[in-house]
């Protein structure tokens, strides 16, 4: 009897803790005026900065928080701290970090989803942000272990962050994929081809027009005009994982790099493909492979298979990759290994000394997962 009134009171006090830290939660979310929660296949880390760079230039005491390559919260000054964890990422954090911005006298969040099964990402809109506006970026077939393999059902994954009687704002391609969720919620398509090209020139960076749009229409819908949001997102810091574009020279060779390591699906890799490359560059892929992610790299060895690349650098999970290469039928001569243990940049400068042209075109896709800083920096011209 006494064992068990034990566990009562210990249930009892659980409860009570939660109640309160439930409250104290819905309190500060009642103190900002504007919530964003940011969600899609691809570019939440990029438009989730893009959207508070043009609110803060229009005066909005903005924090917001990006958890993709480097997870970072990002003050109103537009200062970046790294978000530290121990061990795997919780989406508990937001309460923490939420508080924090309240504490700090914000009146407006923007937070990039960082749950990936359907029923986390419910809870981190429904409980954790409850959102004034959503925005889903795209609706692209990725992490089919737990979203499904279909648009379909990626759609309905993602359609667990939609607002209930607020707004989203999404691509006119995924609106219709979206509609049938959103009942109760009013549903703004930004479409990057209704906007003058000059709103997509003086980033000093790479930027996807379909980003810039939402952006652009977010900060819109929360009062701030065009010029003023596009001068504060020309200002902003570009996400880790933003595509870039560099040359440099050596091994007596012009070498452009179009680093597209983030963006890990086919469709997306395919788009900055076709967006980047043109029909007379001489192209090296360099492919970085995770073991636990093999479908992957097997559909990435496919789409490369098909097209006119001139030879394919294989880093990470190589074993894998070569048979799948060879399968597609790609022949031995194309394919390099790169060792990325030790001096992996000098290991891919000899292997580019071996290929012949005066001026190759890397393109470097797969995955940033096993490549370190350094490489990365110096692959980037850095």
């Amino acid at each position: 009897m006494n064992q068990l009134l034990f566990y009562v009171v210990i249930l009892a006090l659980f409860l009570a803790v939660l109640y309160l830290e439930n409250r104290k939660h819905n309190s500060n979310l009642g103190r900002l005026s504007l919530r964003i929660h940011v969600n899609g296949t691809r570019g939440k880390s990029s438009v989730t900065r893009l959207i508070a760079a043009g609110l803060r230039n229009g005066k909005h005491k903005v924090f917001a928080k990006t958890t993709g390559t480097e997870p970072k919260f990002i003050f109103p000054d537009g200062t970046e701290e790294l978000i530290s964890r121990r061990g795997p990422a919780n989406i508990r954090e937001n309460i923490k970090l939420i508080k924090t911005a309240v504490d700090n006298g914000a009146d407006t969040i923007v937070f990039e989803c960082m749950a990936i099964r359907p029923e986390l990402q419910a809870f981190c809109e429904r409980r954790l942000i409850q959102s004034h506006i959503g925005v889903i970026t795209n609706v692209r077939v990725d992490h089919e272990d737990v979203m499904g393999s279909s648009l379909i059902d990626v759609a309905a994954a993602l359609s667990n962050t939609i607002p209930k009687c607020g707004i989203l704002v999404t691509t006119p391609q995924a609106k219709l994929l979206l509609d049938k969720y959103c009942k109760n919620t009013q549903v703004v398509p930004a479409d990057y081809l209704e906007l003058p090209q000059e709103d997509f020139q003086g980033f000093p960076y790479e930027v996807v027009p379909e980003n810039v749009a939402i952006a652009l229409k977010v900060c819109e819908l929360a009062g701030i005009d065009s010029a003023t949001a596009l001068s504060g997102m020309r200002q902003a810091n570009p996400d880790a994982g933003n595509c870039h574009v560099s040359e440099f020279l050596a091994c007596g060779k012009q070498i452009k790099v179009i680093d597209v390591l983030a963006a890990n699906d086919p469709e997306s890799t395919l788009w900055l493909w076709n967006h980047y490359l043109q029909k007379h560059d001489r192209v090296i892929v360099l492919l970085n492979c995770r073991e636990d992610r093999k479908f992957r790299t097997a559909q990435l060895c496919e789409l490369f298979a098909k097209k006119p690349i001139n030879a394919i650098i294989v880093a990470g999970d190589a074993g894998f990759a070569v048979l799948t290469l060879l399968r597609q039928g790609v022949t031995k001569d194309k394919i390099f290994l790169l060792q990325t243990e030790t001096n992996a940049f000098k290991n891919l400068l000899d292997i580019i000394a071996k290929i012949k042209g005066e001026s190759l075109t890397i393109f470097a896709a797969g995955n940033i997962k096993g490549l370190s800083e350094e490489f990365r920096a110096k692959l980037n011209g850095g």
